[in-house]
């Protein structure tokens, strides 16, 4: 059954980004298909938590891209912020994540899915004792740019700690089409983002 709903999720992320008919990608061969074994995707560099690219851009186009995130217990994921270019979706693999979704706090499950669309304001953080796995798509290939740039950012920045660190972020997110609110932070979460 967990297979069947992942595949859903899945299928559902790549179809509410597919903008194009498919007829006009050209030769079918283009985009091979690509199989990846349980621990095999490659790191992407992110200093917040293990983030893992299955499915890149360029390999669909340039149409969504899916990561496997590791949440650890007790930490925060991403801060408040409004996407103007892509939709994130969310499907949990194992433990519990914490997610603010239109000013409202809840927390989802294994099994769990959520579709997070631009122009909404939302986060994710990990507040139980335990860690957590999802999987995450995007649409667009901005999101992944931004994801690829956040660790080079901050060691050419050097910042001297979390407020310098957060000024570096919010300025390489804008370039990227997503506005970072801390006002909008919930007061369950603020602890895991001092």
């Amino acid at each position: 059954m967990k297979k069947l709903i992942l595949s859903a999720a899945i299928l559902a992320a790549a179809g509410a980004c597919n903008t194009v008919d498919a007829h006009e990608h050209g030769d079918a061969d283009a985009q091979p298909n690509k199989i990846v074994p349980a621990g095999t995707a490659p790191e992407v560099a992110n200093p917040f938590h293990p983030v893992r690219l299955m499915l890149s851009s360029e390999e669909t186009a340039g149409e969504v891209t899916l990561y496997e995130f590791e949440v650890p217990a007790q930490s925060a994921g991403s801060p408040p912020h409004t996407h103007k270019l892509e939709d994130e979706y969310f499907f949990i693999l194992s433990g519990t994540l914490d997610v603010l979704v239109d000013g409202q706090v809840s927390r989802l499950a294994e099994g769990d899915f959520a579709a997070l669309t631009r122009g909404h304001t939302h986060m994710f953080w990990n507040g139980s004792d335990a860690p957590v796995r999802l999987l995450m798509a995007t649409t667009g290939a901005s999101f992944e740019a931004f994801m690829a740039s956040v660790a080079p950012r901050l060691a050419d920045a050097q910042p001297e700690g979390p407020q310098e660190a957060g000024a570096v972020i919010g300025a390489l997110a804008a370039e990227h089409g997503i506005t970072i609110t801390m006002e909008d932070m919930p007061a369950e979460a603020a602890p895991y983002y001092q």
